[in-house]
This record gives C-alpha cells, sequence and structure tokens, in this order.
C-alpha cells in the first residue's frame, strides 16, 4: 500500500487535453442506440452540416469550447442539433455561435455520415462551469500546483507568490458582507523594473487561460471569430461565451500600470464590485497611505526585486487542470457566513492582531487604519476574511492553521508599508489620527480598541462587556477600564443603543 502511495505521488498529473473532452462526447453518442433519450452539453455552432435534410432546422453542437476547438489536438467530434417545432427552446438562449448549452432529445442516424442526430425535445442554457466540474479526476493537489508556480515564477519574496496563487481562486462570498467574490492581487513599486516584470508573468500567465475566463472589454467580447474545420470543411462564426461567473483580468497595457487604478475605465466598475480576479501591478511615483488600489486589495505587496519567469512547458499543459480545480473549489465553498466557527475564531485572532501591532508600532499603526487608508480596520478585517476564503478553498478546507496563514501576510504587509512610507506621509497621516481623537493617550487607546471591535462586528454594536475585557486585555486594571467606557460614553464618543451594547458616534 506504502509503494502503491509512492507511485501514485511521484506520477505527474495527466492534463486535460481537447482530444480528452472530444473522445468521452463522441462514447457517450456512441453509447447511446438510435431511439435512445439522450441529455448533453455543448456548444451550439450556428452552421448546417453538409447534406442537411429540410424537414426541419439543422445546427451541430460541439464538446469543445470556442477557445479549445482551435487548438488542433487529433481528434474532434460533433453532434448534429436537428431542431423541429415540437422543440421547446428556452427563450433565454441567446443563438450565438459558441454558446453554451443543454439538450436534451432522443437519438437518430443522420442521412449522410457517420454523425449521430439528437432530435431536440428541448434545449436551454447551460452553465458554464459544468465544462469544468464534469472532469473533477483532472484535479491536481495542493502540492502539485504549489510546485508549478515555484518552478515557473521566481522570487525571493515567497508569501507574494503564493497569495498570487490564492487569489486565483477568488473567496467565497461573506454573508452580510458588502465584497463580491472576486478578489485583487495588487504589488506597487515606484521602480518601472520591478513592475514591468511582475506585468510581464502575468500576462504570461492570464494568456494560458481561455478567452471564455478572461475578463474583456465589451467590443472584444462581442466581436465574432472564424474556426475551419478541415474534415467537416466548415467554417463556424463564433462569440465568445459569456456564462463564466468568475473572469480573470491584469493591465493590457503598459500605460495602464501608472494609472490609480490600474485598469481601463470599462473594467473599474468590475474591479470595485469584486466581480472579477484582478492581477495588478502599479508603478506610482509616491506611495501614499490611502492609495486606491492598496485599499481594495486582499495582499498590497510592495515587492523589493523583479519577478522572473520561464515558459513552462508542464504548467502550460497543465492550466486546464489548474481551472478544474478552481471551479471544484469554488463549488466546494461557496459562502461564508460570520456566525461561521471559524471566523468566529478568526474574529479573535484578528483583534488580538491588532492590538500587538498598536503596541508594537502605536499611533504609526493607528493612522493607518483611519478610513480610507490602506489598513483601515473594517475594510481590512473583510479583505482578510477573503484571503481566508481564497486559502481554504486552495487548501481544500477551512482550519484554525489558514487563520495562522492570513495574520502572517497580513503582518507582512503592516512591516513593509510602515518600513515604505516615506517619514512625510507618515506624519501626515498620524496628524490626521490626533484631530480625529482628540481625547486624551488613554482614552485615544480605548477609543482605538472600540473601533476595532466595530470594525470587525457585522452589525456595529458592540457588546459592552466585550469591550471592558479588551480593555483589560491591552493592560488596563478593573477600575479604570469601566471608568474609560463611562468617560467616552460621558463625552460622546459613544452610545449606549440598549442596555449593555455600545456605538461608535459618528464625528
Amino acid at each position: 500500500m506504502e509503494l502503491f502511495s509512492l507511485i501514485k505521488a511521484l506520477k505527474k498529473p495527466e492534463p486535460l487535453k481537447p482530444s480528452t473532452r472530444a473522445r468521452e462526447f463522441q462514447l457517450t453518442l456512441q453509447k447511446h442506440h438510435l431511439g435512445d433519450e439522450i441529455e448533453v452539453e455543448g456548444f451550439l455552432l450556428l452552421r448546417q452540416p453538409a447534406y442537411a435534410p429540410k424537414d426541419a432546422v439543422y445546427y451541430m453542437l460541439s464538446p469543445l469550447s470556442p477557445s479549445d476547438i482551435r487548438i488542433k489536438d487529433g481528434f474532434t467530434s460533433f453532434a448534429v442539433l436537428k431542431i423541429t417545432d415540437k422543440s421547446r427552446l428556452n427563450p433565454a438562449l441567446s443563438f450565438k455561435g459558441g454558446e453554451y448549452v443543454r439538450v436534451r432529445g432522443t437519438i437518430e442516424a443522420y442521412p449522410c455520415g457517420t454523425l449521430r442526430t439528437i432530435n431536440v425535445k428541448e434545449m436551454e442554457a447551460g452553465r458554464y462551469e459544468n465544462y469544468w466540474l464534469d472532469y473533477k479526476e483532472y484535479a491536481l493537489s495542493r502540492h502539485e500546483m504549489e510546485r508549478l508556480f515555484l518552478e515557473t515564477f521566481y522570487t525571493d519574496n515567497y508569501q507574494l507568490e503564493i497569495a498570487l496563487l490564492y487569489s486565483l481562486f477568488a473567496s467565497p462570498s461573506i454573508v452580510g458582507a458588502p465584497l463580491g467574490e472576486g478578489s485583487i492581487f495588487s504589488t506597487l513599486k515606484d521602480n518601472e523594473k520591478v513592475i514591468k516584470s511582475l506585468w510581464s508573468a502575468m500576462r504570461y500567465l492570464l494568456n494560458l487561460f481561455p478567452r471564455e475566463l478572461r475578463l474583456m472589454s465589451p467590443r472584444t467580447s462581442k466581436k465574432a471569430f472564424s474556426y475551419v474545420d478541415e474534415d467537416l470543411d466548415l467554417d463556424f462564426k463564433l462569440f465568445t461565451p459569456q456564462g463564466a461567473s468568475i473572469k480573470y483580468y491584469s493591465p493590457e497595457n503598459r500605460r495602464l500600470l501608472g494609472e490609480e487604478i490600474p485598469a481601463s475605465k470599462w473594467a473599474r466598475p468590475v474591479l470595485n464590485e469584486r466581480r472579477a480576479i484582478f492581477l495588478a501591478p502599479k508603478r506610482y511615483s509616491n506611495l501614499k497611505p490611502n492609495d486606491p488600489l492598496a485599499y481594495l486589495s486582499e495582499t498590497p505587496f510592495i515587492p523589493g526585486k523583479p519577478i522572473g519567469y520561464e515558459r513552462n512547458r508542464e504548467f502550460e499543459q497543465l492550466i486546464p487542470n489548474l481551472i478544474v480545480t478552481i471551479h471544484l473549489a469554488r463549488e466546494q465553498f461557496k459562502t461564508f457566513s460570520p456566525d461561521d466557527a471559524v471566523l468566529r475564531y478568526f474574529r479573535r485572532r484578528f483583534n488580538d492582531w491588532l492590538r500587538k501591532n498598536r503596541r508594537e508600532y502605536g499611533e504609526k499603526f493607528d493612522a493607518l487604519r483611519l478610513n480610507g487608508r490602506v489598513f483601515e480596520t473594517n475594510m481590512r478585517f473583510l479583505l482578510s476574511m477573503h484571503l481566508l476564503g481564497e486559502m481554504s478553498r486552495f487548501e481544500g478546507r477551512v482550519s484554525k492553521s489558514i487563520v495562522n496563514n492570513v495574520l502572517t501576510i497580513n503582518q507582512d504587509l503592516v512591516d513593509t508599508w510602515i518600513n515604505e512610507l516615506s517619514e512625510r506621509e507618515l506624519i501626515k497621516s498620524i496628524a490626521s489620527y490626533e484631530k480625529f481623537v482628540d481625547t486624551d493617550k488613554r482614552g485615544q487607546i480605548a477609543l482605538s480598541i472600540f473601533m476595532d471591535l466595530e470594525a470587525t462586528s457585522v452589525d456595529k454594536i458592540v457588546d459592552k462587556q466585550e469591550f471592558y475585557e479588551e480593555l483589560v486585555k491591552y493592560g488596563f486594571n478593573s477600575r479604570d477600564a469601566g471608568e474609560l467606557i463611562e468617560k467616552l460614553i460621558r463625552e460622546g464618543y459613544l452610545f449606549e443603543v440598549s442596555i449593555g451594547k455600545l456605538k461608535l458616534v459618528v464625528r
């Protein structure tokens, strides 16, 4: 048994090829006899096959996506679709070449050649994700994915490299949170060479993904392209299917890298609503704590050196397997709830992490947590939960050990930002913080602790006892903690919305 496990571990994964899909589709057709009911999914080709009879409308169905069908892989397969006045066609169908559809009907012989015909009883838009979910046996293990990335991309920052891999998985939606499923992996630097290297690496990665999963401008995505099948002697007009629920984006050109948000105007609403996965390097002239890209990003890294990569044939061949793995993980982890045990644990650990950095960095850290700053507590908490979700999908499980990994990355980010920000920017931020918290030193600390608790609370209401316990944990004695709470209420910083429940007064 141990020998078998070792052999299996050493065996490299088998790439998912278009020919594999085509053969399985052909086998499915052949298993069904004439008159049998059949249900299949595939991509609609709005082209009549040769010698089509005149008794119905005849189109074709391909098991391969518009991206895969153009890969010359040695084997292709098609089914003929026979559409009659008895066929039920869902009104939601767009009837564009390349649309992913689900077809139910009966098998018939095609009068010419060896093609199989499906006499369509019902046709509707299919769920594009099934194109990947149906091949779970081709999924990669966590170790295989990590190995492939480490063998393809080279950097002196392991956290950055592994975070890039995490980001591809996106995050489960968090109940009650305003963020979508998408993620933003950002890298910021004032060095042209570093940013160009990161952009080149990200473009290399995303260009390996099929068109259906790349976020493109409305104009480009609506543009048709042609495919010619030499065996059938037919040309097909295809459009990029729009059914993918998550897509990937990196700036299309180097000019965008110097923008406040390094994305085309048409892509920015998608970024703000987090409806896609953005791999976004940015070149800045002056690093600011209120940088809009850093504020929105789970992992706003400031790399020290360029990232290198080399074309890796195995990596390129296994991209379909990686996509299968991502889709399976998304299916497994769809949503997180703040009531989940791990998220409750994460909230406690996140507040411990805030307390640690407040002690270590003092006002410097507090100043970076004001509204709109890179570590604004509420936003960073939500983004950290997102990062937790990405990691959980990658690992295939939700665990307390992943919480440690999230906080390790967070700590790396805080240390880097405080070291990289200029003294001038730090002083400006501290001045803004002191204006915001206009009270004595102990009151400032207490108010800062309360703001952290509020920021990590879904309803923005903090239990008075929890606030008291956090003050004691920080180092206040019991009497001082109680007096500070009453003082903040008395001076109008907090108000008691109900017995034992506190809320911050917006000033």
